[in-house]
């Protein structure tokens, strides 16, 4: 699975690896939890699993897996924009209405 490098927004440098295998990165911007993210090469590394820290400068936790990539300290790590925004309806019309046939 890879993704186009042109449409990567960078989040920040792997920092260190914590005893639980996640990955720690002081953020330039704050994902969505549950993001896909990527790592130089378009490689997937994880998803975001906690935002902790300050609201200026906040560290995102990233949980990955073995079908995941491996990723060091020092590796830049990027949001996939295979992350689309959903939209959750409210309402009245919030559900799809049943045809009758």
């Amino acid at each position: 699975m890879s993704v186009n490098k042109t449409k990567l927004n960078e989040l920040g440098i792997i920092s260190h690896v914590t005893s639980t295998n996640k990955l720690i990165v002081p953020s330039k911007k704050t994902p969505r939890i549950g993001s896909l993210l990527v790592n130089g090469k378009n490689k997937p590394i994880g998803k975001v699993n906690d935002i902790f820290g300050s609201t200026k400068k906040p560290y995102i936790s990233i949980k990955t897996s073995n079908k995941f990539k491996k990723a060091n300290p020092g590796e830049k790590v990027y949001i996939s924009p295979q992350n689309k925004k959903r939209r959750i309806r409210h309402g009245r019309n919030s559900k799809k209405k049943k045809t009758v046939r």
